[in-house]
């Protein structure tokens, strides 16, 4: 697929109609991939994004929960202020292979605002026909299926996505139904499911049990992911309130503290001390657990573990026997040896006494019984070194812990004293106001967690419905033979279970694969992360370093987690096979230089066919932009007019000269 044109019509920022050629040009032989389009901050790059994938998706580019009411405001808020016009217009023209051929589709959506409401026509066209093959009611679903938005977010991005995808918690918050669609297992699972219905519908007696399981199940699993979006919705609203209570109760501290309010600034003081106490508190609670599960235990019975280290010490001396009696028995065969030379005169008095010496050392020091208890300890001086950090690491280690968390406990309830003494210290208007408004913020965030806990256990609940339905189709696939169809069917099933499994289990070592060496690539710190393992179930992502321990992601910086964020989005791309191109919007925001470098040299230019770049004048710089010349095919800046309130679009790039008028595009 290449991208060949975007056209905006009144659309944000963009008054009149504006035009970018997006097609790479060829140059000594060779395609440039790069279209660079700079701007600076609130210029209009993330509306051009925003163009494309209205344009593809209509509705369906604000999210998969959106009300058509909200999405005709949105429509309203993007026809632009200064066009004076009521109505605007995105298209997107571009090529894709279809059977061995290419063909090149235009599709133009606008939108007229009339009242409260908003008229939206969509014009879908190819070759410059329009296409009347599908229905006109069925054009957005074509699109859809044409370029999956599943797939198109991991192509067309920016650095709020790569963020979400740096700071989730859990991958599987971000990544499991791209992963789906982007390496194509998705159609196998909807098969699944058809044949099971299938089979539903034309089994006999003897199985129908199971097949009216599978029906009831199936529709609990629709109701519980409507339900499981409706609280998705309701914690997106509620986190939103949240927000904006905070913003609120911001806005009245700083009018507060600007009036000259004591308490406030001291209240601040004491606010931020006590997080760090408790944050300190959390860390010394993690480290005295992770000591719990390791020797502490040990150290609650000491003289136990005295006895047991004398008995392991003792289990060990055997070997010393052992080399004891060999010398004696050395020392006897040199005595009676006739050609044996020796210096000194020895009498049967020494003899008697080196024989009497070794005797007792062997008595001394005999072997005990070697019980299975010591057997099973394996290697007795490990354990023995193991069993002496108790005292000399672990026990001091733990009172000190101890001692640290007391201290940060009376602490935090000076502090805890101190701020209540603060809140009383003052009754104004406007600490009454911010009282209120951490009231307020506190109820709301009682309430998220409580709705967040919903969410969490509706989702659980249905897990457990697909699992019971995976497991009904499992053994449907089974029972169904009765008649010719239905063994077709059910051996169908079987089938396409077993090629799921492979599938799924192929596509996630080549995207291992792939993220690993695109990861070496860009990474700045060798072997940070050696390895990782994705979950065929659940998605979930684990990082394992160089020592194969599991790395927190969390333990990431900033900058690493932005570059793993980009390694996995390109070995998704690289995974699935697609052709598609890639948008990139403002990427480098959190990285250092070094990384900056890196993603220049070996992501741009290498990321796909076609890469629409846009960026600021901070990220790809007049030094930057020279190392990646070789990749760029041309170059436009985006030009906002501070007085006139619109974006002028123009050839060039920031650091260009004599780019203005003359290079500018057409503009109406």
């Amino acid at each position: 697929m290449i991208l060949r044109e975007v056209k905006l019509c009144d659309f944000g920022l963009y008054a009149g109609m504006n035009e970018i050629d997006l097609v790479p040009r060829q140059r000594h032989g060779k395609i440039r991939p790069i279209i660079l389009i700079g701007g600076k901050n609130g210029s209009g790059k993330t509306t051009l994004l925003e163009a494309v994938r209205l344009a593809l998706y209509g509705k369906r580019a604000l999210g998969t929960r959106v009300a058509q009411v909200e999405y005709e405001d949105y429509l309203k808020s993007r026809i632009s202020k200064k066009s004076h016009s009521s109505s605007a217009g995105v298209s997107v023209t571009f090529d894709y292979a279809e059977g061995g051929s290419v063909h090149q589709y235009e599709v133009r959506r606008e939108w007229t605002a009339r009242g409260k409401g908003v008229v939206e026509t969509l014009l879908l066209q190819k070759d410059g026909v329009l296409i009347t093959s599908v229905p006109r009611d069925e054009w957005q679903s074509f699109l859809q299926e044409l370029i999956p938005p599943g797939v198109s977010q991991l192509f067309f991005f920016d650095g709020e996505r790569i963020s979400e995808i740096a700071d989730a918690e859990h991958d599987a918050d971000q990544l499991p139904d791209a992963m789906r669609g982007l390496l194509g297992i998705e159609l196998v699972g909807r098969l699944r499911i058809d044949l099971g219905l299938y089979l539903a519908r034309h089994q006999d007696a003897t199985s129908s049990d199971v097949g009216s399981r599978l029906e009831t199940v199936t529709m609990d699993i629709q109701a519980g992911e409507r339900r499981a979006d409706a609280l998705a919705e309701q914690v997106a609203e509620l986190r939103s309130q949240r927000e904006s209570q905070a913003r609120q109760a911001e806005r009245i501290r700083r009018q507060f503290v600007s009036e000259g309010g004591d308490v406030a600034l001291q209240r601040t003081k004491l606010e931020a001390e006590r997080d760090e106490v408790r944050r300190a508190i959390g860390r010394a609670d993690h480290e005295l657990r992770d000591l719990a599960n390791r020797l502490l235990p040990f150290a609650m019975a000491p003289k136990l573990i005295a006895k047991f280290r004398g008995a392991l010490s003792a289990s060990t001396a055997g070997p010393q026997i052992d080399i004891a009696d060999e010398v004696r028995q050395s020392v006897r065969a040199w005595r009676s040896a006739a050609e044996a030379t020796r210096t000194a005169s020895w009498s049967c008095e020494h003899w008697t006494d080196l024989e009497t010496f070794i005797a007792g050392f062997l008595q001394a020091g005999q072997k005990p019984a070697n019980s299975g208890v010591l057997r099973d300890v394996g290697d007795g001086s490990i354990a023995l070194k193991r069993l002496g950090d108790v005292e000399v690491v672990v026990r001091p280690r733990a009172l000190a812990l101890l001692g640290e968390m007391e201290g940060l406990q009376k602490r935090l309830r000076e502090l805890d004293t101190a701020l209540a003494r603060a809140d009383s210290a003052d009754s104004s208007i406007l600490l009454d106001e911010l009282r209120l408004a951490d009231r307020d913020f506190g109820a709301t965030e009682v309430k998220l967690n409580a709705l967040e806990e919903e969410h969490k256990l509706a989702r659980g609940q249905l897990t457990t419905l697909l699992r019971e339905r995976q497991n009904l189709l499992s053994a449907q696939a089974q029972a169904a033979k009765q008649s010719e169809r239905a063994n077709l069917a059910a051996k169908a099933a079987e089938a396409l279970a077993d090629y799921e499994g492979q599938l799924l289990a192929h596509k996630l070592g080549q995207l291992r694969a792939e993220f690993l060496a695109c990861l070496d690539l860009l990474m700045r710190k060798e072997q940070l992360i050696a390895d990782l393992r994705i979950d065929p179930a659940s998605f979930v992502v684990t990082l394992f370093d160089a020592n194969g321990g599991v790395l927190d992601k969390q333990s990431l910086s900033a900058g690493e987690k932005q570059i793993y964020a980009v390694a996995m989005l390109w070995a998704l791309a690289r995974t699935s096979g697609r052709p598609l191109p890639m948008i990139i919007d403002t990427p480098l925001g959190r990285l250092d230089s070094e990384h900056r470098a890196r993603l220049i040299e070996r992501y741009f230019g290498e990321a796909s066919h076609q890469v629409i770049l846009l960026s600021t004048d901070t990220e790809v710089n007049g030094e930057l932009k020279d190392e990646l010349a070789s990749e760029i095919s041309h170059t436009y800046l985006l030009d906002f007019n501070a007085g006139a309130g619109v974006t002028r679009i123009s050839r060039g790039y920031f650091d260009d000269n004599g780019m203005a008028d003359a290079n500018a595009l057409q503009q109406a």
